[in-house]
């Protein structure tokens, strides 16, 4: 086979994974995007839900 092919073959492999790559990079931030807010938001309601405890205990103790 002549060198020429050998040349285009990895060009084409080098571009393929580069595309795959890129398509794997944006696909795993925009992922890891929506589980950190996903994980903010159930710290914020777990916060609130413990805050609104802790008031109720301290308003059942005054009682």
């Amino acid at each position: 086979m002549p060198i020429e092919f050998w040349i285009f073959l990895w060009q084409v492999l080098l571009i393929v994974a580069l595309v795959l790559f890129g398509i794997m990079a944006v696909v795993v931030t925009i992922g890891g995007a929506a589980d950190i807010l996903r994980l903010l938001k159930t710290l914020r309601e777990d916060h609130a839900r413990s805050v609104a405890d802790q008031h109720q205990g301290d308003t059942d103790a005054a009682s």
